[in-house]
């Protein structure tokens, strides 16, 4: 761990707090160490992986994380999970750095509450806007500047081709060969082409000689691939069939491809057309990314508007239905119902607060029967309609550490669950018993979960079996239970279910 860089930049927003930099790649840190020392941030510490990362934190506070995903013994991903379990930096910005741009894995970050992603390579501009938008709300995702150019416009512009070669007829043959499709820029040594490539406007690819004097191409190579705003920069070596071993050289320095000299044109159009490809796929998938992270981000939001919107005249119209004195069955029924779409309502918005690690539970001592018999209650018609039965096996006396909001939801959508799944006129058994100061409550139908879902029976949108269902009852209630420190379990049998939770006993 390394927190030597301080700096106070008095007119940067950033200028009393701490950022915490994980990458295992020096070059990259460095970069990163000194665009947020620019940005004024006060204090820059370092870690090389997400293990030492958490031990840091484990003793320290910081106001932001940056982490590349990909690195040895913990990797981003988990970092991330830890410090959105961390009590102490669960609200704290994180910002993921990676070139990894599989949708599923930014899908995976996404429900793990990342705040910002940031694609390899990245300029300091980019890292900025970044940083800002992990501090405050959300604006319209920065996308790919090209891109939005090209959607613009109804021609794409020419992609940019650097040619490096100490002799001006062999730029001159490449200049030719391409210059109908692309747009050139030339140099004739290496120190003018790393030069060119650390301007803002940077070429798509470089065709790059091996052999030229004072800095050959190989160094070219190595110095492009070890700076974290060109690394990502295709590089294809034009060489010499005597040249075999510099080719293999400069593959295993990150080149992509090679061309031999002489060049044959329709080789090297071909060669360069199949990378400039890859780079436009790439930019696309880097857009859709970022519009992944503000589609999930906009989505939040409106469901908090919607909910909180909604609920204001659904209480106002339970509030004038309770008052009403008349008890005829018509009344009674708008008064469940409006009771009932209150409560749905609360449990989705406590769902999507679990999710965020937004709820902070209040841990008092619930009693189990209590808890329960209210919950059954309210559900006594459902399973009158099946015609189920209640066994109740539980010891007034069993108490548990928990939140009566939380174990309302949590016991509301594992019996509903149970009611739905029973098969008709059967018997759904809740039963408790204390173990090691801790109290474990089964919940058991005679329905059976099928093998499809067993493994992921509380994974969220996991259902099988049912028209109506979202597969997030199960879902729920697993954050529910984990909210409360406890843990929960299924035992799947071809006559019967069980779910199995285990509490803190309480006194």
């Amino acid at each position: 761990m390394d927190s030597s860089f301080k700096r106070i930049n008095y007119d940067s927003p950033y200028k009393g707090m701490a950022v915490l930099i994980v990458d295992d790649f020096e070059a990259i840190t460095r970069a990163l160490s000194s665009a947020c020392e620019q940005l004024g941030f006060k204090t820059i510490h370092q870690a090389r992986d997400g293990l030492e990362a958490t031990q840091y934190l484990q003793h320290n506070q910081v106001d932001i994380i940056i982490s590349d995903w990909k690195m040895p013994k913990m990797d981003g991903l988990e970092l991330l999970k830890h410090v959105r379990q961390s009590k102490l930096h669960t609200n704290v910005p994180f910002v993921m750095l990676t070139g990894n741009l599989h949708q599923s894995d930014v899908v995976q970050a996404i429900e793990a509450g990342v705040s910002e992603y940031l694609i390899k390579p990245f300029s300091r501009v980019t890292l900025a806007e970044r940083v800002h938008k992990a501090f405050v709300s959300p604006i319209k995702s920065h996308s790919v500047q090209r891109a939005e150019k090209e959607t613009d416009s109804q021609q794409p512009s020419k992609r940019t081709i650097l040619v490096v070669d100490d002799e001006p007829s062999n730029l001159q043959v490449l200049g030719e060969v391409l210059k109908e499709t692309y747009k050139i820029k030339a140099c004739r040594s290496g120190q003018q082409a790393l030069d060119i490539c650390a301007k803002a406007e940077k070429p798509d690819l470089v065709l790059l000689d091996i052999m030229m004097p004072e800095m050959d191409g190989l160094a070219v190579c190595k110095a492009l691939k070890q700076n974290p705003e060109t690394e990502f920069i295709p590089i294809i070596f034009v060489s010499a069939l005597s040249q075999t071993d510099d080719v293999v050289k400069g593959l295993k320095l990150g080149a992509v491809d090679y061309i031999q000299k002489p060049v044959i044109p329709e080789i090297v159009l071909a060669r360069v057309e199949t990378h400039i490809n890859s780079v436009i796929q790439r930019e696309k998938l880097s857009e859709q990314i970022d519009s992944l992270i503000d589609a999930s981000r906009h989505h939040d939001e409106a469901l908090q508007i919607f909910f909180h919107d909604f609920r204001n005249p659904l209480t106002a119209l339970h509030g004038t239905l309770m008052a009403q004195v008349s008890d005829s069955d018509e009344t009674r029924l708008l008064k469940d119902s409006s009771s009932k779409l209150i409560e749905m309502v609360d449990n989705y918005s406590i769902l999507l607060e679990l999710e965020r690690g937004e709820y902070k539970p209040n841990l008092n001592t619930v009693g189990l029967d209590g808890a329960l018999r209210q919950v059954i209650a309210s559900y006594q018609a459902s399973a009158k309609d099946k015609q189920i039965e209640f066994q109740v096996d539980i010891d007034p006396a069993h108490k548990y550490q928990g939140d009566e909001l939380l174990s309302y939801t949590m016991l509301s959508n594992l019996l509903i669950n149970a009611i739905e799944a029973a098969p008709v006129q059967s018997t759904i058994v809740v039963s408790s018993c204390l173990e090691d100061k801790q109290l474990v409550v089964k919940l058991t139908n005679q329905g059976t979960v099928p093998e499809t879902i067993r493994d992921h029976f509380f994974d969220k949108f996991s259902t099988a079996g049912k028209s109506s269902g979202k597969g997030l009852g199960c879902y729920s209630a697993k954050l529910c239970v984990e909210a409360q420190l406890g843990q929960i379990s299924i035992t799947a049998e071809p006559q019967f279910t069980t779910v199995v939770i285990t509490l803190n006993a309480a006194d």
